[in-house]
């Protein structure tokens, strides 16, 4: 999840503007937006305590948004795709740093 949340912190510096013209670009935050959710999903899935151990993590959220990209795709706004990327993401991945260090793993 951490490598997924730096990519795509490294995606959105190029800036809006490269994002509302750039299908590509627009692919690919979408895209690392799928993996969040999906190692979210797999996290709880393979130990559902995380959820309750490391609250600060918004694991639900980020599932959601993977499921509404992934299976409304037509549907997609990009405006919450961006604010999913530029603010979410970021904030999760504070989470996951701040619990990573609280179990005394690297990331």
């Amino acid at each position: 999840m951490a490598q997924a949340a730096d990519t795509n912190i490294g995606y959105t510096a190029r800036s809006r503007e490269a994002f509302d013209r750039d299908s590509a670009l627009q692919d690919a935050i979408l895209y690392q937006i799928v993996v969040l959710g999906e190692a979210a999903k797999g996290a709880l899935a393979a130990d559902p305590s995380l959820e309750s151990t490391l609250p600060d993590v918004e694991w639900s959220p980020i599932a959601r948004m993977r499921d509404r990209v992934a299976h409304h795709y037509w549907a997609t706004d990009h405006e919450v795709v961006w604010q999913t990327a530029t603010v979410a993401v970021p904030e999760l991945r504070r989470a996951l740093t701040a619990a990573l260090e609280r179990l005394g793993e690297a990331d």
